[in-house]
C-alpha cells in the first residue's frame, strides 16, 4: 500500500491544472461582460413579440361556436364527401355530422395520428409506420405493413384510387393504391424531376389534393408548398421565407395545411401560432386566427375545410375543434 499516495498525485495536478483553467475562463468572461453597457447583456436580443400581434385589418374570418368530443387528446382531422367530421384522439375516431354531433365511435388499438376519407366510406388512419383502413361501419378492412423503422406518418391524402402517406421520419411522401400497392416515392431529392428534397427539421410534413386533383406537399424547412406529379415530378411551388405575416418563420413552417373548394391554400404555423390563407396563386390572402386566438405554446393545428368554405382547426390545447367562416 505504500504506492497509492503517487498514483493519486496525477490526479490531483490535473484536477488543480482544470481548476486554474476554469477560474481564467471565468476571469475572461466577467471582463468582457464589463464591457457591455450597463443592464444590456445581449447586443442583438431575438424579439417576436410585436409579431405576435394581429392586425385586425388582415383578419378575413370570425369564429363561431367551436366542436367539442368525448376524446382528451385530439390528434388528427379531416372531412368526408359528404361533409362529415373525422376526429381521432386516445385511441379512437370519431364520425361527427357536418354540425359536430356525434354519430359514431370507432374504437382503435393504439392511437392514430392522422386520418382521410375515402371512397364508399372508407377511412384511412396512420398508425405512425404502418396504415389501417376501416369501413364506414367500424369494421377493420386491412392493417398494412410497417414502412420502416424511421416511418412517423403525419398526413394522408386520398385521390380515388390512390393514397398519399406523409412519413415526416423517413422524409418522404409514400404513393401507394388503397388496395395497398406501392406505386412510388415522392418528395425525394431528384435534379432530374426538379425535386429539391424535402427538409423536415421537426415531426411535421402534410399533403392535401387541390381542387383539380393535384397532390401539393409542404416542405417546411424550405416555408415551401410545392406541387407534385403522381410520379414525383415538381410542377409548382411556392414560398416565403419571412418573419413577417404573410410569410412562415422559424425552422420549419407551415405545419399543416388543407385547400379550400376555390383552390385557395390555409396554413397553420407553430412558433408565432396562427392560421392563414393565401389564394391559389399563392399570395397572401389574410388572417383566419392570429397568436392572440391560441394558447402560447400551441402545435398541432390540424386543418379540414368544409364544402360552404367553413374552416375547421383541431386545437389540442383548448381540446376542441375550432370553426371560422369568412366575414
Amino acid at each position: 500500500m505504500t504506492d497509492a499516495p503517487d498514483k493519486v498525485r496525477p490526479v490531483r495536478m490535473v484536477v488543480l491544472l482544470c481548476a486554474i483553467g476554469l477560474g481564467v475562463a471565468l476571469a475572461a468572461l466577467i471582463a468582457l461582460l464589463r464591457l457591455l453597457p450597463a443592464g444590456d447583456t445581449n447586443p442583438y436580443p431575438y424579439d417576436v413579440e410585436a409579431f405576435k400581434k394581429t392586425d385586425p385589418a388582415l383578419v378575413r374570418y370570425r369564429e363561431t361556436v367551436p366542436l367539442r368530443t368525448e376524446l382528451t387528446a385530439l390528434r388528427g382531422l379531416a372531412t368526408t364527401v359528404d361533409d362529415r367530421i373525422l376526429v381521432t384522439g386516445d385511441a379512437a375516431v370519431l364520425i361527427l355530422d357536418r354540425d359536430g354531433k356525434q354519430v359514431s365511435r370507432i374504437d382503435l388499438g393504439a392511437p392514430a395520428r392522422c386520418v382521410a376519407a375515402g371512397q364508399g366510406g372508407d377511412i384511412y388512419l396512420g398508425m405512425t409506420e404502418h396504415v389501417e383502413v376501416y369501413d364506414a361501419k367500424g369494421e377493420r378492412k386491412a392493417s398494412w405493413g410497417s414502412l420502416g423503422e424511421r416511418a412517423f406518418i403525419t398526413a394522408l391524402a386520398v385521390k380515388g384510387n390512390e393514397l398519399f402517406i406523409a412519413d415526416a421520419g423517413t422524409r418522404v411522401v409514400w404513393h401507394f393504391s388503397t388496395a395497398g400497392a406501392l406505386l412510388g416515392r415522392i418528395g425525394e431529392q431528384d435534379p432530374a424531376k426538379g425535386a429539391p428534397g424535402l427538409v423536415i427539421p421537426s415531426p411535421y410534413l402534410d399533403l392535401a389534393i387541390d381542387p383539380d386533383g393535384f397532390l401539393w406537399v409542404v416542405n417546411p424547412g424550405r416555408h415551401a408548398l410545392e406541387n407534385y406529379t403522381p410520379d414525383g415530378q415538381l410542377r409548382a411551388s411556392w414560398s416565403k421565407a419571412s418573419i413577417d405575416v404573410a410569410g412562415f418563420c422559424g425552422c420549419c413552417n407551415p405545419t399543416h395545411l388543407a385547400i379550400l373548394p376555390d383552390g385557395s391554400f390555409v396554413t397553420s404555423e407553430k412558433g408565432i401560432v396562427r392560421v392563414k390563407v393565401y389564394k391559389a396563386s399563392g399570395v397572401f390572402d389574410g388572417i383566419v386566427a392570429g397568436p392572440e386566438a391560441f394558447a402560447e405554446d400551441t402545435v398541432g393545428l390540424d386543418l379540414a375545410v368544409q364544402a360552404s368554405g367553413r374552416i375547421l382547426v383541431l386545437d389540442p390545447k383548448r381540446n376542441c375543434i375550432r370553426t371560422f367562416v369568412r366575414k
